[in-house]
């Protein structure tokens, strides 16, 4: 299958982000990308008397899983192009090394030719574990051949693999190792384990809530609407993606932003409750709830007016420099992370990727945020400061003025950008007639030089203030 084209001109770098950000097309563009490289490279290691006991395929098939696997948590870092096919090719001869070793042992490996029937862990499934379940088998077929996707999917509905060997014209060995490789997965992600935290964290209880709805999900994890049935209300509860749950920097991540977002007490800022635990391991985060929608809901539908966008921005302006005099930079400033209740409040969310200021960054800490909202010193290891989230609320007040972010294209075109300092185009080259002011002052927020933007958030709601009063 030839790469998507949007896969064509990017880089193993882009490859991997486009992965890590779950890009439903990037693990097969990968594998299109290298496979054909692999196996000539595994079958050349194999000597006359293994080729016919190893398949290559298998092996190549089980280097793309561990790495889709640790990748997807987040775990390499490729510093050039070359690296992604020295990792695969590395991977690849590791799990031929240990192939060639059980079978020089005397051992017929056998384990891709027959299904183990060792129960997998379970308990009675609550909503939310039930959801994580089919997102783990839509995980793992996404990682597999095409042609097994269906042929697996009438496995786990009952069908026997003599049934599906006579219906899908494969051969019982390629139907084994298929049916094998989903239980390796599942019970790799679904084996209980547990990340130990200090406990005194773990203020609330699961039994209290009752989950009636999911309202959505972003590349860390998903948002339920819920009962609190204790107090009768209505409350939004986060948790973790299930392929998160066992990284521990995503965990502790996690546990972070409940304990940043505890320490700003705003009217803008959504409140949170308290972190608790689920009865199968994972963390989940009680806030308030915001009837409503988000801003990048109502930036689709039309560019809000000048004087509307000036507004809001003030407003997140005044809730950010409340989370920054307690030292809690947001880092993750865009539309979607806006909420906007059915009265017209707006409210900040999400401080998945939040930090404290000059907190240093180490490789436990992760970092990331929407390349079309990023700053560029968001794209190095070095702490933050305030002027990271002044470029994201320029970046806002240039969305909700034009309709788009201030960057967009492919990835690795944005990225060049980021890296080379290139500014964003300025709203009038779309066509907008803006006061030569106020677009001025977005473009200094978007400045590519922390030092040449706002010092803060105070200062950019005091400097948009005063525009606002020449433009009204």
């Amino acid at each position: 299958m030839p790469l998507p084209h949007t896969f064509h001109s990017d880089n193993s770098q882009a490859l991997l982000r486009r992965y890590v950000a779950a890009d439903p097309e990037a693990a097969q563009a990968i594998v299109d990308r290298y496979v054909n490289r692999l196996l000539p490279l595994i079958r050349k290691q194999l000597s006359a008397s293994l080729r016919p006991r190893i398949d290559a395929e298998d092996v190549a098939q089980s280097a793309f899983r561990s790495f889709f696997l640790k990748a997807r948590d987040d775990r390499f870092t490729l510093a050039s192009p070359g690296d992604l096919w020295r990792l695969l090719a590395t991977l690849s001869l590791n799990k031929l090394r240990r192939q060639v070793e059980r079978h020089t042992a005397g051992k017929r490996a056998v384990a891709r030719e027959v299904v183990s029937d060792r129960p997998l862990p379970q308990h009675d499934a609550l909503p939310h574990e039930a959801q994580s379940l089919l997102e783990e088998v839509q995980f793992a077929l996404n990682e597999m051949p095409v042609a097994a996707h269906d042929v697996l999917k009438q496995f786990l509905a009952g069908q026997s693999l003599e049934q599906l060997a006579a219906t899908s014209h494969k051969s019982p060995r390629t139907l084994r190792r298929w049916v094998q490789a989903l239980r390796d997965h599942l019970e790799q992600r679904l084996r209980p384990e547990r990340i130990d935290f200090d406990r005194q964290n773990m203020t609330l209880s699961w039994k209290d809530y009752v989950l009636k709805q999911h309202v959505g999900s972003g590349g860390f994890g998903k948002v339920y609407r819920a009962i609190e049935t204790r107090r009768n209300r209505t409350v939004a509860i986060k948790s973790l993606h299930k392929r998160h749950q066992k990284n521990l920097a995503a965990v502790r991540q996690f546990v972070r932003e409940s304990q940043l977002m505890a320490k700003v007490c705003h009217p803008g800022i959504v409140g949170v409750h308290g972190l608790g635990q689920y009865p199968g391991g994972g963390y989940f985060l009680v806030m308030d709830w915001v009837d409503g929608e988000n801003l990048q809901q109502r930036i689709t539908r039309q560019p809000l007016p000048l004087t509307e966008a000036i507004q809001i921005a003030r407003s997140v302006a005044q809730a950010i420099a409340a989370a920054h005099a307690n030292q809690v930079i947001h880092g993750d400033l865009k539309p979607s992370n806006l909420l906007v209740s059915r009265q017209n409040a707006v409210y900040v969310a999400d401080f998945g990727l939040a930090s404290l200021r000059s907190q240093v960054a180490d490789a436990n800490m992760i970092r990331g945020g929407t390349l079309a909202y990023l700053a560029p010193e968001q794209l190095t290891r070095s702490p933050v400061d305030f002027p990271v989230d002044v470029y994201g609320l320029g970046a806002l007040l240039y969305a909700m003025l034009t309709g788009r972010p201030p960057r967009s294209g492919r990835e690795s075109a944005i990225l060049d950008e980021l890296e080379q300092g290139i500014a964003p185009r300025p709203p009038s080259s779309l066509g907008l007639s803006l006061p030569a002011s106020l677009e001025a002052f977005v473009m200094k927020c978007l400045a590519a030089d922390p030092n040449q933007r706002c010092i803060s958030a105070e200062q950019f709601g005091q400097r948009l203030a005063a525009i606002g009063r020449t433009v009204a």
